[in-house]
């Protein structure tokens, strides 16, 4: 008697173009990230960049199911029209500014590691960056818009 397996899950669908430059996007900035940490001399420094570097690798991942959402949602080539889909699109838009300043923030403390061996002044920017990471963007609820509600037709009165 033969072993039925469970069958292997198909590759997830590639993301339309719209999506998927979202994902580029976030994609490239966790990697500068990740070379900036790697540049870091083997300090303490380049264990706490590498803590964080981490929590950015689990929000890249939540990247990339929400850019599948979306997508699932309407596949899009330039723009996108429905309300779900633009929430989304927005919240990866801030999580793809909040991904820039966190790589612009370990870019001030690589430099600040060279140019101050003790660290005392990493240290204040390693907080900065460590709160910044708590809050990006992708797990940050967004601020309520209302919903467009469905358009009103403006009727003619006839032989007006």
């Amino acid at each position: 008697m033969a072993l039925l397996r469970p069958a292997a899950e198909p590759p997830p669908a590639p993301l339309s173009r719209y999506w998927k430059a979202y994902v580029t996007d976030c994609t490239e900035q966790v990697t500068r990230f990740h070379r900036i940490t790697a540049v870091v001399g083997a300090s303490q420094v380049r264990t706490w960049l590498g803590e964080i570097g981490k929590r950015l690798d689990s929000e890249l991942e939540a990247v990339h199911r929400l850019a599948a959402v979306g997508d699932s949602i309407e596949p899009a080539r330039f723009r996108i029209t429905e309300p779900p889909a633009k929430r989304i699109a927005n919240r990866l838009g801030k999580a793809k500014a909040s991904l820039k300043q966190s790589v612009d923030q370990a870019a001030e403390i690589a430099e600040q590691a060279v140019l101050d061996p003790t660290h005392d002044d990493v240290r204040v920017h390693l907080n900065v960056l460590n709160e910044q990471v708590g809050r990006l963007a992708i797990a940050a609820p967004l601020a309520e818009e209302p919903e467009p509600g469905p358009r009103r037709r403006r009727w003619r009165r006839p032989g007006s």
